[in-house]
């Protein structure tokens, strides 16, 4: 009767080097750091740099010159709101502003549709002289 690690005739020997696997290798402080760079960012398109010099004087005066616009702009809708004694609902806004949606969706619809009945007369025209398209 033989022990475990025998079978028929045959011994068989458990050997070291099959009991521990390898893990990666530790890496160094340098590779560490080498790793840390930061990743370029992939972008679509051009490219964009900020203005210097005159033209990034003349965008901050054209910045300025908006937000004073909006400033007055605002402080008239308020006056306007205050003064007309009632309440006044942010719902006004809001149904103000999209009629004005619908009205630009309206117009922009209407020079489409002009496109495509020009396009369908001048279709019609070439058919009449003979030329399939």
């Amino acid at each position: 009767a033989c022990g475990p690690l025998c079978f028929g005739f045959f011994w068989y020997k458990i050997m070291a080097q099959g009991n521990k696997k390898l893990g990666p290798a530790k890496k160094s402080a340098g590779q560490k750091k080498k790793h840390l760079t930061k990743s370029k960012k992939v972008t679509k398109g051009r490219k964009e740099y900020s203005a210097k010099g005159r033209k990034a004087n003349a965008a901050k005066e054209k910045a300025a010159t908006t937000k004073a616009i909006n400033v007055k702009n605002e402080t008239a809708v308020s006056a306007r709101a205050v003064g007309a004694g009632d309440r006044f609902f942010l719902t006004d806004l809001t149904d103000k502003g999209k009629k004005k949606l619908n009205e630009m969706e309206r117009e922009r619809n209407k020079k489409e549709d002009r496109a495509t009945k020009l396009s369908d007369k001048l279709r019609d025209q070439l058919r009449k002289l003979g030329r399939d398209v």
